[in-house]
């Protein structure tokens, strides 16, 4: 009688998000728990920002009774946990803070990874010739379920539908979407080799070159937002536009062009491939006539920040060639008045003035960027440029 009621005041006491990950034996349970991951051979804690089971992260959870605390909860407006899966982030983040080059889509309760909803497998999509009609079932196929082979796959196949993709006249949100989808899906993985995983987002630049083309043939001004990346287009007359990333604003400005047409900016965060050190995401600038030709534009850059920027001891204008995936140096910043960067005490932004630029550039600035030995959290250690290995992040160039 003892021995039962201690065993039914066990079970009574155990709540969801108190277990430890280390006590897990098997990769099931260890799994199951919502913020474990199997590392092949014991079951360790998941990066915050993968972690399913908020109750985990609350006060009284394992990831927070713990210390120092492991992860904190995030409390949200249910909106957001509708539309996305963050429940936890780390201690280091501003509290309660969705974290923009973190953020996780919801993954669909409906359809499949390998096939469409039609039925047709990946391979039937790899293998036959596309049909204009079958572009609304190609984005049936659920890419945020898919393992890398498959997702792979599915690269192929969008590559595939380029052409029929530009003459598509449904309005490009499914693409835009499926685009952030596979960003997602390639910065979460920890399974590929470097090669294999540049390979692939040279696969998603293709893709990302068609949207534009398909932006360029529509012809209107156009604003998209996505956590990993976001994209502008907009007539040269309005001589000016912007983009928002994380705690930055920024704003493109010109005063002449010898030809209509459209300036397009695209804004992707490097924290995906690797970096770490990046104030600003990187600024992609495309400029057209309205016959699709590239023009040469001279414009500036004006980076605002709701911070003071002149607490750091150096920033730098970097430009980043997105198929190497490698950085360079341009220049050091200078900082206080008159100088390319100043904070304003009344306003409490600095802002960041890079004049001039000449078009068809990909540009950020930041820090002396970190090595990846110097990252010491598996969640900012990311493939194709850092791998995590045990417990330490190791340089792995792509």
């Amino acid at each position: 009688m003892i021995i039962l009621i201690s065993a039914i005041l066990n079970v009574v006491n155990s709540y969801i998000g108190d277990p430890t990950c280390i006590s897990q034996v098997t990769q099931s349970t260890c799994q199951n728990l919502g913020y474990c991951f199997w590392d092949g051979l014991t079951c360790q804690v998941e990066d915050c920002y993968k972690i399913d089971e908020i109750a985990a992260c609350r006060p009284s959870g394992f990831l927070h009774t713990t210390a120092p605390i492991i992860c904190n909860s995030l409390e949200l407006e249910a909106y957001f946990y509708q539309i996305y899966a963050n429940v936890c982030n780390d201690p280091s983040d501003d509290p309660n803070e969705l974290i923009q080059h973190y953020i996780r889509y919801q993954e669909p309760k409906n359809g499949y990874a390998d096939k469409s909803l039609n039925g047709n497998n990946l391979n039937y999509w790899n293998t036959n010739v596309p049909q204009y009609g079958s572009i609304s079932q190609i984005y049936t196929i659920q890419i945020l379920k898919q393992d890398m082979s498959q997702l792979d796959q599915t690269l192929d196949i969008y590559i595939k539908y380029l052409t029929l993709f530009l003459s598509d006249t449904y309005w490009t949100y499914d693409q835009e979407k499926s685009i952030s989808y596979m960003f997602q899906q390639l910065r979460d993985d920890t399974t590929l080799a470097s090669i294999n995983k540049k390979l692939m987002i040279g696969k998603v630049w293709q893709i990302v070159d068609n949207l534009f083309e398909r932006f360029r043939i529509i012809g209107n001004n156009y604003t998209a937002i996505y956590p990993l990346y976001s994209i502008n287009q907009v007539a040269l007359s309005r001589l000016q536009t912007e983009l928002s990333g994380r705690k930055h604003v920024a704003t493109f400005k010109w005063g002449q062009y010898q030809y209509n047409g459209y300036i397009q900016v695209m804004g992707y965060d490097l924290h995906q491939f690797g970096f770490v050190g990046q104030l600003t995401q990187v600024y992609e600038i495309n400029i057209y006539d309205n016959g699709h030709n590239t023009q040469s534009l001279n414009y500036g850059i004006m980076y605002t920040f709701p911070f003071d920027i002149s607490t750091m001891s150096s920033i730098y204008l970097y430009s980043f060639d997105r198929v190497t995936l490698q950085e360079t140096q341009i220049r050091m910043l200078t900082i206080g008045n008159f100088q390319d960067c100043n904070y304003d005490s009344t306003t409490k932004k600095s802002t960041c003035q890079i004049y001039p630029l000449t078009g068809n550039t990909k540009y950020f600035i930041g820090t002396t960027l970190s090595t990846c030995g110097s990252i010491p959290k598996r969640y900012k250690c990311k493939q194709p440029r850092c791998l995590w290995t045990g417990s330490s992040c190791t340089n792995n160039p792509p």
